[in-house]
């Protein structure tokens, strides 16, 4: 199974268009507690401690995590070793993503995904498709309960048989899926569906992340695709510095992150706690430090952003265009030296 292809056909300057759905669910796997602080590098640098709320919200710093594709889904728990070994430091969060398909790309956690969460986060982002088959459900099908026998109970049974806690967004990025896929008040009633019949199976073990693109000039649409604070835990959102990749403006990490985390913080959503649930940056072929340099900038922005407590990178290409952090280049090496600094390297209980 091939994840991870085909993402953000989006640009900083305009509505995306349709992504190609053929990466296997984004879910966020959180490991138990004691866990977090061992890890396979034998635990955290920083002597603090910190402590983890019951909707897994860390006192202090933020959660430091990583999309990383694989060709097949058994490669998953070397990949994370091996880019832990090259960071110096567990990667919290490893980012994971599932359609609504009865095969594998539909039937999650899969064997990988239970041994890389013995010692990490995972984030699911489970898609309202069946990427084989190029079907979109809509959103009011999903509302209806047609799909509650074939795919929404059995995954609900699936998770709560997981020894883990897991943080889940459905339908990621809705912004961008509306009117296809339906309208904001259609969505709110099939993630609201979704979050009851996990309730009613006696599913305990889930951390709800909504997630939306943090395009400001969908605020009104995402505004109305908020579910509620009854079934939302965390806010994610994912900024990307596309540059030349979509011809657009370079634009600084705080230039990149802050005008939609500002906007959050002047709604009505409860305080919750903020995620990029997706981050990066192109390259500026003529400035070729550049990119390292905005890795670099990261921890002096987020102090000034306490309510985001979670970072996952997309260590991937999409077509025309490369985000991630290419072993040894410059970029990788920058966002190593982010990641063990001590507001992302925390000792939990």
């Amino acid at each position: 199974m091939s994840t991870g292809a085909g993402r953000h056909h989006r640009a900083t300057a305009r509505p995306r268009g349709r992504r190609v759905r053929n990466y296997a669910v984004a879910i966020v796997i959180v490991a138990g507690m004691a866990a977090a602080g061992a890890g396979l590098l034998g635990g955290r640098a920083s002597a603090d401690h910190c402590t983890v709320s019951a909707t897994l919200v860390p006192s202090c710093g933020a959660w430091w995590g990583m999309y990383l594709p694989v060709d097949d889904d058994g490669q998953l728990p070397h990949a994370v070793q091996a880019e832990e070994q090259y960071l110096g430091r567990p990667v919290d969060i490893v980012e994971r993503y599932h359609d609504m398909s009865i095969s594998d790309n539909g039937v999650f956690p899969d064997r990988a995904e239970e041994q890389v969460a013995g010692d990490r986060y995972i984030l699911f982002s489970w898609a309202a498709d069946v990427w084989s088959k190029h079907i979109l459900y809509k959103w009011s099908t999903i509302a209806s309960g047609a799909l509650d026998r074939s795919v929404i109970d059995p995954e609900a049974q699936r998770i709560a048989a997981f020894h883990h806690t897991v943080f889940l967004t459905f339908s990621g990025e809705p912004d961008g899926d509306v009117p296809q896929q339906g309208t904001p008040a259609q969505f709110v009633a099939a993630w609201r569906h979704i979050h009851d019949v996990f309730a009613k199976l006696g599913v305990h073990n889930v951390i709800w992340v909504w997630n939306t693109e943090g395009y400001l000039p969908h605020e009104r649409t995402i505004a109305a695709l908020y579910p509620g604070n009854a079934y939302v835990d965390w806010i994610g959102y994912d900024p990307y510095n596309y540059y030349t990749c979509h011809q657009a403006r370079w634009q600084s990490f705080a230039q990149t992150v802050q005008p939609f985390y500002q906007w959050l913080t002047t709604q009505p959503f409860g305080a919750k706690p903020i995620m990029l649930s997706e981050f990066g940056s192109a390259a500026d072929p003529q400035q070729p430090n550049r990119e390292a340099a905005w890795y670099q900038s990261i921890v002096p922005v987020i102090r000034q952003m306490p309510r985001l407590k979670a970072l996952i990178q997309w260590n991937a290409s999409i077509p025309g265009c490369h985000l991630g952090v290419p072993r040894n280049s410059p970029q990788a090496r920058a966002y190593r030296q982010t990641g063990l600094s001590p507001y992302l390297l925390k000792e939990t209980p």
